[in-house]
């Protein structure tokens, strides 16, 4: 193995995980590249993982525990304020790291200092019960976002990072702000969009993290309200005034499904999000009056809740000179079995 003069922090949050933890521990233990510190947060758990942690005999592991579980970019923010690292690894804790996912990171950033983060494919694996082949399959939908230019290009209509592949620069996470803990969820997507910002992002076109999805994790039954959805629409609405150089709330019509306009009705009012209008079918005129509308400053933007449905009413749209990620926006929407 070449050697690679590189000093990694990997960072675990951990909150009642005893049931994958070791594996997931050993997984990073385990590694090809050795250089790395790896600071664990346990989050006020219940179960045996404090007894777990405590079995770990490796000078690169650090144990923090909290008394109360307060989540897990609260913990994350606690590990990496510790870290000594200049680069930062994710490792979820059910998760698994391929063998040599820290190697081939170190090898890249270090041709690539310039990144503010750098993500890898993600294959699936079942977790707490037995997942369909091809449900697993259709969760590593995000793997067709590659290049730097499609994950920006991609970045409103679904989170193009597997949180736990991810390496970022710590002066860039401290740029930006770290985690917002206010989100326990999608912690992660309000971290990229921010990150967007200041520095490119890249993906190793290589499927080196295994990532386990558990039934109740892929059931919207479990969510009181959609929060990839609250974060596109926090930052739609940032790009938007940025873009029409305004200090008024911009105001929307969304299109989308009867289904998905509901839903997006308790997002918007979380997101603060001025909703002109939504609608749920389209009739021939339909982007005509969009783009009255629009062109009158009646309303601001466009945001779809994107089904098939609506592709002809986004390229009239686009047709007329609206443009995607600056007027008009698309938010993946599809509702899996």
């Amino acid at each position: 193995m070449r050697r690679l003069d590189m000093l990694f922090s990997v960072v675990m949050a951990v909150y009642n995980g005893e049931r994958y933890l070791q594996e997931a521990i050993e997984s990073i233990l385990n590694q090809s590249y050795k250089d790395f510190e790896f600071i664990i947060v346990n989050d006020g758990s219940l179960d045996n993982t404090a007894e777990i942690l405590k079995g770990i005999q490796d000078s690169r592991v650090r144990i923090t525990h909290i008394p109360e579980n307060r989540g897990a970019a609260n913990a994350l923010n606690i590990a990496i304020k510790n870290a000594s690292g200049d680069w930062i690894a994710i490792q979820d804790a059910d998760d698994l790291s391929m063998p040599t996912r820290l190697e081939e990171q170190a090898a890249y950033v270090q041709e690539h200092p310039h990144l503010a983060a750098l993500g890898t494919l993600r294959k699936c694996m079942s977790g707490n019960e037995e997942i369909p082949s091809k449900r697993l399959r259709t969760e590593e939908f995000g793997n067709f976002l590659v290049s730097s230019d499609h994950m920006k290009a991609y970045r409103f209509y679904i989170n193009p990072l597997c949180h736990g592949s991810v390496l970022f620069s710590k002066k860039v996470f401290e740029e930006v702000g770290g985690y917002d803990s206010s989100y326990k969820i999608c912690y992660d997507y309000d971290l990229w969009m921010r990150m967007f910002e200041v520095g490119p992002i890249h993906k190793i076109n290589k499927k080196l993290y295994q990532y386990r999805i558990h039934a109740d994790s892929i059931s919207k039954k479990k969510q009181p309200y959609n929060e990839d959805w609250v974060v596109a629409s926090k930052y739609i609405k940032k790009t938007v005034k940025e873009v029409r150089d305004s200090e008024r709330n911009p105001h929307f019509i969304v299109l989308g499904s009867s289904q998905a306009c509901n839903e997006f009705k308790e997002v918007s009012l979380l997101s603060n999000l001025k909703v002109y209008s939504y609608i749920k079918t389209t009739a021939s005129d339909t982007s005509e009056k969009i783009y009255r509308l629009f062109h009158e400053n009646k309303i601001d933007g466009v945001i779809v809740l994107e089904g098939l449905q609506f592709n002809n009413t986004i390229q009239a749209l686009e047709d007329k000179g609206m443009e995607i990620n600056k007027n008009l926006f698309k938010i993946w929407a599809g509702y899996w079995g």
